[in-house]
């Protein structure tokens, strides 16, 4: 059975994305050439362009440090900034800044897309042996599981992720939706919630986790 194989491949388009925009930026200059502390100054701007232009210089140099920063700005005023920064979260979580790993990552990431998960846990199984810390290689190799239906594989790789990332918001929902074809709709709920209590801006988290709790306040009356 597959597990949300949809939603799976879409969320792969658009973080590939934004890892492809990540690697590419130093040469094509999207983004003024400040430094990491510069940039974690410019977050405290009152003026919207400086602002963006740093969340969107950490995506580039920005570390897993720097995570609190940005997941703060998720709840910013300005939609344009909750967007930035959930990319430049993206941006951090999927660099691992090693030019063996990197490509072989990415390659993996597209081998999803292109339905071919077999190959893509290949790819990542080198990339897992290479960066053992590294937790969106175990998260991605969790959504590869899931395509084919293998659950109890997909959950084992996504909870190693969280644990090495524990604001890992993407690999919460997806322990959500396993539990929920399970029929666990606590289970769904706590991660459901863990993850909005991270990133607000999830929508469908959030319908799903609305959907759930009036489902079990039903169940107990």
């Amino acid at each position: 059975m597959q597990l949300q194989s949809s939603g799976i491949v879409a969320l792969i388009v658009r973080t590939s994305l934004v890892f492809v925009a990540v690697c590419s930026s130093a040469t094509a200059g999207d983004w003024t050439p400040i430094s990491r502390e510069q940039a974690l100054e410019q977050t405290r701007s009152t003026q919207l362009d400086k602002r963006r232009l740093a969340y969107g210089r950490l995506a580039e140099i920005g570390t897993m440090d720097d995570i609190p920063v940005l997941l703060a700005a998720l709840w910013d005023d300005e939609e344009l900034i909750r967007g930035i920064a959930e990319q430049s979260i993206w941006g951090i979580w999927m660099r691992t800044d090693d030019p063996v790993a990197d490509p072989l990552f990415q390659t993996g990431m597209q081998l999803i897309v292109e339905d071919e998960a077999d190959a893509a846990i290949d790819k990542l199984n080198q990339v897992i042996e290479l960066k053992p810390d590294f937790a969106e290689a175990w998260n991605r190799r969790g959504d590869a599981y899931a395509t084919l239906g293998d659950e109890d594989r997909a959950l084992a790789d996504y909870e190693r992720a969280i644990a090495l990332n524990p604001y890992q918001f993407g690999a919460m929902t997806s322990c959500a939706d396993i539990w929920m074809t399970r029929s666990n709709y606590r289970k769904a709920a706590d991660y459901f919630r863990r993850a909005l209590d991270l990133n607000p801006n999830l929508s469908e988290a959030a319908d799903a986790l609305q959907s759930l709790e009036e489902k079990l306040e039903n169940d107990r009356i």
